[in-house]
């Protein structure tokens, strides 16, 4: 395979981007989770992480999870997506922890984890203002009562999710909510809980300023550890590599065009009308890189002296005018956003190449796509 499109991982920036965000966390007491599910089961990805000095991995798929263990990522795995209850069986054989709000899965688990002769660690999860996953605290203590009677399962922590839907700010308030959450469901369960997890990369500015509430003791962190930047103002994080990943493509065609459509504008094949503002005659390049490959919104090029103009599921469409000159076969830099970056790595299209990495003596080109996972076989 020759493509046109290749997704640049550097392991050494990702490596020294865990060690400083583990020294960060161990320094108020808090334990870091490492989120890769961006990685999609990429096996460098995890072994970077590890290489850094995180000690457990999350993913929200059974898939990554299999794939990590059967390449030998030999480190405690939680799975954050909320387990079905028809994959039971697999969550327990390969998760450490899962995360979990509904009775109905819970009870799947404990009787999967009997099954296997196995005693399965749950989070709780509540919900406190981002309206994705998670019991009102309402409901959490009659959850909490249910769950007692449950041998195949133990309660060791509860956690939130805040800014993945609703764009919900992390803050003092709804953490100290979810610290009051826990020392509630420790007293109905008689002893003191492992994890209290406040939520994901969106808590670090809180971290860095010294202000998470007490009782706060884990974070899962997966934006920030992978782009170095602050979720919610896109803005790099102190002492942060954001060069961890960059993507490259082709220029397959160079050629001075107007900058109107011409004839009658409908739909375009993604079910919108397209907008274009009337600049005159401008140099529009193309690169072998589309909707099937990534997310135009979270991607940007590194020059900033060249404009992305719109794209279709197999060209992106650039404005070269004010960054010439430029040659067919010359490779265009691009930094990828959170949604570009899963996007690529999800692509079979798009090549994935580690770059000056830290745990290997020579680059080793990543095949795509992945082997299934061992789980479902």
């Amino acid at each position: 395979m020759n493509p046109s499109a290749c997704l640049h991982i550097d392991q050494q920036l990702l490596s020294e981007n865990v060690r400083l965000l583990q020294a960060l966390c161990q320094r108020q007491g808090v334990e870091l989770i490492a989120v890769v599910k961006a990685g999609c089961g990429l096996e460098g990805i995890a072994r970077a992480v590890l290489a850094g000095g995180c000690g457990m991995l999350a993913d929200s798929r059974l898939d990554n999870i299999g794939r990590l263990q059967q390449a030998g990522v030999d480190a405690p795995m939680v799975l954050l997506r909320l387990p079905s209850p028809s994959h039971a069986d697999a969550v327990v054989r390969l998760a450490d922890i899962s995360l979990n709000s509904e009775y109905d899965a819970i009870e799947a688990l404990h009787l999967a984890a009997l099954r296997q002769g196995r005693v399965h660690r749950i989070m709780l999860m509540v919900e406190l203002g981002d309206r994705r996953e998670g019991v009102v605290p309402a409901q959490l203590p009659t959850l909490v009562e249910r769950l007692r009677p449950l041998g195949g399962v133990r309660v060791v922590g509860i956690g939130s999710n805040f800014g993945c839907l609703g764009g919900v700010r992390t803050t003092v308030t709804n953490l100290s909510e979810l610290v009051r959450c826990a020392r509630d469901v420790e007293a109905r369960l008689g002893y003191r809980l492992e994890h209290v997890s406040g939520g994901n990369s969106g808590a670090l500015p809180l971290l860095l300023q010294g202000r998470l509430p007490a009782g706060i003791n884990q974070l899962r962190v997966g934006f920030s550890m992978l782009l170095g930047r602050n979720p919610y103002t896109d803005e790099p994080l102190p002492g942060l590599h954001t060069g961890v990943f960059e993507l490259e493509a082709e220029l397959i065609e160079i050629q001075t065009k107007p900058s109107l459509p011409e004839g009658e504008v409908v739909l375009d094949a993604f079910g919108q009308v397209p907008h274009f503002e009337d600049r005159g005659p401008r140099i529009r390049g193309i690169v072998g890189l589309g909707r099937l490959d990534t997310d135009l919104a979270t991607l940007r090029p590194a020059d900033p002296r060249i404009e992305v103009i719109g794209a279709s599921s197999d060209h992106l469409i650039l404005d070269l005018t004010r960054s010439g000159p430029h040659r067919i076969g010359e490779r265009i830099r691009f930094v990828p956003g959170y949604g570009a970056l899963v996007q690529a790595m999800l692509s079979p299209y798009v090549c994935k190449q580690f770059r000056q990495p830290a745990l290997t003596a020579e680059p080793v080109p990543a095949r795509w796509p992945l082997p299934a996972s061992p789980w479902r076989r």
